[in-house]
């Protein structure tokens, strides 16, 4: 889906943080940058209301690993648990430095290791444990810059998402047979290492394969920009409903 852009909309700039080229992005090495699916998310999702500005924040795995909550100065009654401990390397990295954008969306998996219990009822309560632990930063992050925060996080992983309408697929000339989009694409999961699982990386290469397509952030993408998002919402009542409910309230800043 294409969203022309309407003279005189309000301008928006938008940080984007998260986990890899399949969602944030990576450079393109020429100084560049080339958008995973996050952005795509928010043109369907917002581009109709706002001229939209894309601006991406690095952080590597390594560096993620690297960050320790300091126990002295601004930050040392606060405890950055699990993926918020990244929020505390953009605290940091903008301590000096004057935020250049309106808001900030910040992406990650939930996730789960492999073995643990794959009950809906058990990703719930880790999606509910792991999204405390973010707004948690969101709240240190609002009160420091004055910034406005969006979580975007599937109950499992972003291949969930990408699961939940049957459109996006149309638009690459896909009808998925072998196998059939999964009814509760929120909850599929599997063992990792096995490619017949059910594990929703697996699931979607899968059905891609069948279609003689690839499975890779430039397919993803324009599965995203195709998706029906009511279908995707009605697919994914429960994390992908919050993030579009979340988007919605940007409109009324």
């Amino acid at each position: 889906m294409v969203i022309p852009i309407i003279p005189n909309m309000r301008k928006l700039k938008i940080g984007l943080m998260g986990e890899g080229a399949n969602d944030v992005g990576i450079t393109d090495g020429y100084g560049g940058w080339r958008f995973g699916i996050m952005s795509d998310y928010l043109e369907q999702l917002l581009g109709s209301e706002f001229d939209l500005e894309f601006m991406p924040i690095e952080i590597s795995k390594g560096e993620a690993k690297a960050i320790r909550t300091t126990r002295s100065g601004s930050y040392s009654k606060i405890q950055f648990k699990g993926p918020a401990k990244k929020l505390m390397y953009f605290l940091m990295h903008y301590q000096k430095q004057k935020i250049d954008f309106d808001v900030l969306v910040f992406f990650s998996d939930t996730d789960k290791t492999q073995g643990e219990k794959a009950s809906e009822k058990e990703a719930k309560k880790q999606y509910k444990e792991r999204r405390n632990y973010i707004e948690e930063g969101f709240a240190v992050v609002e009160k420091h810059f004055n910034l406005h925060c969006i979580l975007m996080m599937p109950i499992r992983i972003l291949e969930c998402w990408l699961l939940g309408d049957i459109k996006g697929f149309e638009s690459i000339g896909c009808f998925p047979q072998k196998p059939k989009l999964p009814k509760k694409p929120e909850f599929i999961w599997g063992d990792i290492h096995n490619p017949e699982s059910n594990y929703p990386k697996h699931y979607l290469k899968r059905i891609l394969k069948n279609c003689n397509s690839e499975s890779n952030t430039k397919v993803f993408k324009s599965i995203v920009r195709h998706n029906d998002i009511d279908n995707l919402r009605k697919n994914c009542p429960n994390s992908f409903e919050q993030f579009y409910q979340d988007t919605e309230e940007l409109k009324k800043l």
